[in-house]
């Protein structure tokens, strides 16, 4: 409970106080992260996964941005976060949206032990949410609330990028005590509820392009995916880099 707390106050002080070291690292980082078609990250999922009719779960749903895109795309979407703080920014996002009957339902509530009942989604997804928890009381909470046959995906950061790692140390205060980035082995342990385990990781070289930022993220956006691109090509050839990968993408199946 107490790591449960120290990330509540954490989030909810974040809200209020905000972070310029924060916001530096969003502006550097928006390519990256991207979450529409153009994403290295996201776009692979949009073109397997139709979303028209299912009910999903928004896992540590943050201000509520990812839980509107996910309800764009005509899904019936419940979000959760434990910042009481995050979850009235994300309420107050759908005041503003124009979904209508279908747009996503908030509440606060610890990842770990979610309110809803058994087999209640047919997809979870979750952006940095599942570095922030205990991944032996995640696994199993994420699998609990699937259907069978349900699907999870989770972009998450990884441990061992040289510059990142020295970035995250340089800026410790905008991180969490608790929050650790993923190894691999911390993936593969998804095996133990899910039929299905699979990541692919993103971002060696391309990490180095964040300044390109700076001309537009349209540019970013062409110049990240085309470096991403290479940057599949060596881990391909060499498996070993995939631990120094910036960001993975694992997918789960129940």
């Amino acid at each position: 409970m107490e790591r449960i707390e120290r990330e509540r106050e954490y989030f909810d002080e974040l809200v209020v106080q905000g972070s310029a070291t924060r916001n530096i690292l969003d502006r550097f980082s928006k390519a990256f992260y991207e979450k529409g078609v153009r994403g290295r990250l996201w776009a692979p999922v949009w073109q397997t996964f139709n979303l028209e009719g299912t009910v999903v779960l928004d896992y540590g749903c943050g201000a509520g941005d990812f839980s509107l895109l996910l309800a764009s795309r005509g899904a019936q979407v419940y979000g959760v976060d434990i910042s009481p703080k995050l979850i009235e920014q994300a309420q107050a996002s759908v005041a503003g949206s124009a979904l209508n009957g279908c747009a996503p339902k908030f509440l606060v509530a610890d990842a770990h032990d979610t309110p809803f009942k058994d087999s209640s989604f047919d997809y979870v997804f979750g952006n940095g949410a599942l570095h922030h928890l205990d991944l032996s009381k995640a696994f199993p909470e994420i699998a609990r609330v699937l259907k069978p046959g349900g699907k999870a995906v989770f972009q998450e950061p990884m441990y061992y990028h040289p510059a990142l790692w020295l970035v995250r140390r340089l800026t410790s205060k905008v991180h969490t005590v608790d929050e650790r980035p993923l190894l691999l082995s911390d993936l593969e342990q998804g095996r133990e509820w899910f039929r299905v385990c699979r990541h692919r990781e993103h971002f060696f070289l391309a990490v180095f392009a964040a300044p390109v930022h700076l001309l537009g993220k349209e540019f970013a956006l062409s110049v990240i995916g085309g470096l991403d691109r290479f940057d599949g090509l060596l881990m391909r050839a060499f498996p070993a880099l995939r631990n120094l990968a910036w960001l993975t993408v694992m997918e789960l199946e129940k």
